[in-house]
C-alpha cells in the first residue's frame, strides 16, 4: 500500500513477535542475497530470522513482504501525476535519505530495543548511512569510510601501483588540465585515452576518447579532478569476487567475463571465464594481493576486482569495487552448487570477516575446471523515457534456477528478474529488468539472453 508517512513511498511492514529481523539497504537487484543472510544468521544464532528491505525501486509488486520504498523524486512525481515513476537514485543520495528518515530511525530503535542487536546488510557501505553507527546496530559489510576511500579510483591506483600491473595514467586537477593532457596524450597513446573522475561505476563519469572531436562532444564537463590513462585494445574484461577476512586471509570466489558496451558500460557477466587456466591463476593471485592491501587498511568483507587482458595477452588491473558486485547473487548460487554442502556461503564468509576479523576455517575455494554449470546475466537499462505495457513476472526463484540445472538435470533455464511492472513510466538510466540464463552448455546462453532482452524491449513503449 502507499504509505501515509511523509518520507516513505510504499510500505507493507507486518512483523512477527517470534522473529528477529535484519535490515537490507540497497537496490532490488541484489535483494535476493538476503536469502543467504537470513539462513546464515538463523544457523549461527539458532533463532528465527527474517528481513526488512528498504529500497529505492518503484515497482508494481515486490518479491516478498516487509518492504519500505524511499525515493523522494518518485514520491514527488506521484504527488504531481498520480503515476508510479520508476527512477534511480545514486547510492549516496539513497543512503542519506534513509539515514534521515524518521520512519527508518523509529524502526531501527524499536528493533534494537526488542532484539538487543540489529544487523544491517548492504550492497555498498557508505559514510552517508550514518544510523549504522548507532549503539546496537551491526553493519554486515566494511565500514563506510574505508569503503568510500577505496572506491576512489585515484586512491586505488596510487596504493596498488606496486602490487598489481596498472595501466599508465596521469592525474589532472581540472577540466582545462584534462583537455590539455588528453590532447598531448593522444599523440603518445594512439589507440585512445580513457578519461575518468575518481568516483565512477558502470560507465558513469568515464568515457573513451580516440580523437579531439570525441572529447569536444563531451564538453562542457563538471569541474573535477580527472585521471587519464592509456586505452588498451582488448577483448576480455574478467572480473573477480573475493572476501577480505584480514590482511593475511583473502578468499577468492570465481572469475567471470564482463559484457562491456561502448568501451566502459557494464551490462552483465558470463561464467565460467573463457580465459586460459594460467591467466585465471594470475588474475586470482593479483586479486588476493589487492585483498591483502585492503585488509591492511581495515577493510573487511566482500570486494571485486576488474581487469582487462590486452590483445597481446598482458593482464592489467582496472579497478577495485569496494562493495558487492552486480553478479554476487550468481556467485553465491555457483558456490552453493559446486562446493560441498557444509562449505560456508559468501554471506557467511562476510559475516565472520566483519564480526570476528577472520574467515571460517572450513572455507573452500573452487579449484577444478567447471564443465556442467554455465550462466550469463544481462542488465537491461532504458536509454529514453518509456512506459511499460505489461508485467513480466519471474515464474521462479533465481536460486532454484541454479539448483534445477545443476542438481535436477534440467538442460537450461532463463528468467527475467525485477521487471518494474505494468503501466509504469520509467526514467532514462533506470533498470527495466535483469535477464539470467543458466545452462549445462555454454552455447545455449547467448540464445536465451537474446530472447530475454527481446521480451524486455517488447514490454515497453516510448512516452507520448
Amino acid at each position: 500500500m502507499f504509505s501515509d508517512e511523509e518520507d516513505v513511498l510504499f510500505s507493507d511492514l507486518k512483523l512477527e513477535d517470534d522473529t528477529n529481523y535484519f535490515l537490507y539497504i540497497g537496490e532490488i537487484k541484489t535483494d535476493a542475497l538476503n536469502q543467504f543472510v537470513k539462513e546464515n544468521l538463523a544457523r549461527i544464532h539458532n533463532k528465527k530470522f527474517d528481513y526488512i528491505s528498504i529500497l529505492p525501486d518503484v515497482m508494481e509488486s515486490y518479491p516478498h513482504k516487509n518492504v519500505l520504498v524511499i525515493n523522494p523524486l518518485a514520491r514527488s512525481l506521484y504527488a504531481q501525476t498520480s503515476k508510479k515513476f520508476s527512477c534511480r537514485m545514486s547510492a549516496g543520495d539513497f543512503a542519506g535519505v534513509v539515514s534521515y528518515s524518521s520512519t527508518v530511525l523509529e524502526l531501527v530503535r524499536m528493533l534494537v530495543r526488542k532484539q538487543g542487536r540489529l544487523y544491517v546488510h548492504v550492497f555498498e557501505s557508505l559514510p552517508e548511512l550514518s544510523f549504522t553507527r548507532m549503539p546496537g546496530v551491526v553493519l554486515l559489510g566494511p565500514g563506510g569510510q574505508v569503503a568510500s576511500m577505496w572506491n576512489n579510483k585515484l586512491y586505488q591506483l596510487q596504493m596498488l601501483k606496486d602490487a598489481v600491473p596498472v595501466i599508465d595514467y596521469k592525474v589532472c586537477s581540472g577540466v582545462g588540465e584534462m583537455v590539455q593532457g588528453t590532447t598531448s596524450a593522444l599523440a603518445e597513446w594512439t589507440e585512445g585515452v580513457f578519461v575518468s573522475q575518481p568516483y565512477s561505476a558502470a560507465g558513469t563519469n568515464s568515457f573513451i576518447v580516440r580523437s579531439m572531436s570525441d572529447l569536444n562532444s563531451r564538453l562542457p564537463l563538471p569541474q573535477s579532478t580527472y585521471f587519464i590513462s592509456r586505452y588498451v585494445p582488448h577483448e576480455h574484461d574478467p572480473t573477480v569476487l573475493g572476501v577480505v577476512g584480514n590482511e593475511d586471509d583473502v578468499f577468492i570466489a570465481a572469475i567471470a567475463d564482463q559484457e562491456i558496451e561502448g568501451g566502459n558500460m557494464f551490462r552483465g557477466s558470463t561464467f565460467p571465464s573463457v580465459l586460459p587456466y594460467k591467466d585465471q591463476l594470475e588474475i586470482k593471485e593479483h586479486t588476493r594481493m589487492v585483498g591483502r592491501v585492503l585488509g591492511r587498511s581495515g577493510y573487511r568483507g566482500i570486494f571485486g576486482c576488474d581487469y582487462i587482458v590486452s590483445n597481446s595477452g598482458r593482464i592489467y588491473f582496472v579497478e577495485v569495487n569496494a562493495r558487492k558486485q552486480g553478479t554476487t547473487m550468481e556467485m553465491c548460487c555457483t558456490l552453493e552448487n559446486l562446493l560441498p554442502q557444509d562449505a560456508p556461503t559468501l554471506m557467511e564468509l562476510e559475516y565472520f570477516a566483519v564480526t570476528e576479523n577472520r574467515l571460517p576455517e572450513n572455507k573452500m575455494e573452487i579449484q577444478e575446471a567447471i564443465s556442467d554449470l554455465y550462466w550469463r546475466t544481462y542488465n537491461f537499462k532504458v536509454d529514453r523515457e518509456v512506459v511499460t505495457k505489461y508485467f513480466l513476472p519471474a515464474d521462479e526463484d533465481e536460486r532454484e534456477l541454479f539448483r534445477q540445472v545443476k542438481r535436477n538435470g534440467v538442460e537450461y533455464k532463463m528468467i527475467i528478474m525485477e521487471h518494474v511492472g505494468h503501466g509504469c513510466p520509467v526514467k532514462p538510466g533506470t533498470f527495466l529488468g535483469r535477464v539470467v540464463a543458466v545452462s549445462r552448455k555454454r552455447e545455449i546462453l547467448d540464445r536465451e539472453i537474446k530472447m530475454g532482452k527481446q521480451l524486455l524491449e517488447e514490454s515497453i513503449t516510448s512516452m507520448e
